[in-house]
């Protein structure tokens, strides 16, 4: 099996971080096609940067390749684009690749993977709200949903944020795991105050406090806390899992974070690396139908991975798509069953959206 071609769109999707008052973002619709007929196809948020970077600089290494031959390939590509911002493209094509040597396989990629689980709990992961209130509201709403774990993203100050800690707290009882997920903004000082007071409220696990520059910060938190601490998701440059080492080694994360949707291959590299350091690998969720169901498979396929990050509300992400993922009455997501993916595109609605074609 060869790859004939690989195509790219740019097209316009609905921005669901606006709230109430929507905006126009873009994401890349891109297709790596092959001699027998089989397509792997990707659909993620992302600036036309991303797909120029997959016509001129990813399409020449891979056309007229085996798509089979998947670490090779993302080998080849991660050295053209090493030190980027584009690592997004190389995991878009990646992506495509697993999805064709599902298909070829006639099974899940996360079977192709090995296969560890066929069902995930899911946590709720919710956008910030205006006030403590909201997020007890809202949470609530989600308990009754099924869901047994709910994460928070939050605007404001650190008392704003520990305000609505202690709100979803008391809002879901001790039976529901809360989690933070602070998004790099605070020094240490603060991330020092807010992690003691979180513990306090038997929080699950504290995710990204500190910037990802601050190795030694994170070590000192780790060795100071007992609440587990997450980093690594936005190591947007990432192209090896040498990346996630320092991390692991200097004893500075509990919890790693990776996301498929800069590579299939790389995120589960990662999981495995933290498998054999006897952490945890948590997988992002936020994205695109594409980006929640690669990173379920990386998931459903090791043994370091305890949850999904489920979208809460989601159903603008899932443009295009479908297929999409639902939490069952006891909080679980399902692996998909279908080969590949497991997922499948409004191809009429893709070209309806479309406003340039590579």
């Amino acid at each position: 099996m060869k790859i004939t071609d690989v195509k790219a769109s740019v097209i316009r999707v609905e921005n669901p971080m606006t709230g109430p008052v929507k905006s126009m973002t873009t994401a890349n619709f891109v297709q790596v096609l092959t001699d027998e007929g089989i397509e792997g196809q990707y659909l993620s948020n992302g600036t036309r940067g991303v797909a120029d970077t997959i016509i001129e600089v990813l399409k020449p290494i891979v056309i007229g390749r085996d798509p089979l031959d998947r670490e090779l390939l993302w080998e080849q590509m991660s050295a053209r684009t090493a030190y980027t911002m584009q690592t997004q493209a190389v995991g878009a094509v990646d992506i495509c690749l697993w999805d064709i040597a599902g298909k070829k396989a006639g099974m899940p990629v996360y079977k192709l993977m090995g296969g560890y689980r066929d069902k995930l709990r899911a946590y709720a992961s919710i956008l910030a709200h205006d006030s403590p209130q909201a997020y007890a509201d809202y949470a609530r709403k989600l308990v009754a949903m099924g869901y047994t774990a709910i994460k928070l993203h939050l605007r404001g100050t650190y008392l704003d944020h520990l305000a609505a800690c202690r709100a979803l707290r008391e809002a879901v009882g001790d039976k529901v795991d809360c989690l933070l997920d602070v998004n790099c903004r605070y020094d240490r000082r603060i991330a020092l105050i807010v992690g003691r007071e979180i513990e306090k409220l038997n929080f699950y696990w504290y995710e990204e406090p500190l910037p990802n520059t601050d190795i030694e910060g994170y070590r000192e938190l780790c060795q100071t806390l007992d609440i587990p601490v997450a980093a690594t998701e936005t190591l947007y440059y990432a192209n090896s899992a040498s990346f996630f080492t320092p991390y692991i080694t200097q004893h500075a994360a509990d919890i790693i974070r990776a996301d498929a949707v800069r590579g299939i291959t790389l995120a589960r590299k990662a999981a495995e690396l933290a498998e054999a350091f006897h952490i945890k690998c948590e997988l992002h969720g936020w994205g695109s139908a594409t980006c929640q169901f690669a990173n379920l498979h990386v998931a459903g396929a090791n043994r370091s991975s305890d949850f999904f990050e489920k979208m809460e509300p989601g159903e603008a992400y899932d443009v295009c798509a479908k297929d999409t993922i639902k939490i069952d009455k006891e909080g679980y997501v399902h692996l998909p069953t279908k080969p590949g993916l497991g997922l499948e595109f409004d191809l009429d609605e893709v070209k309806k959206r479309t406003i340039l074609a590579l």
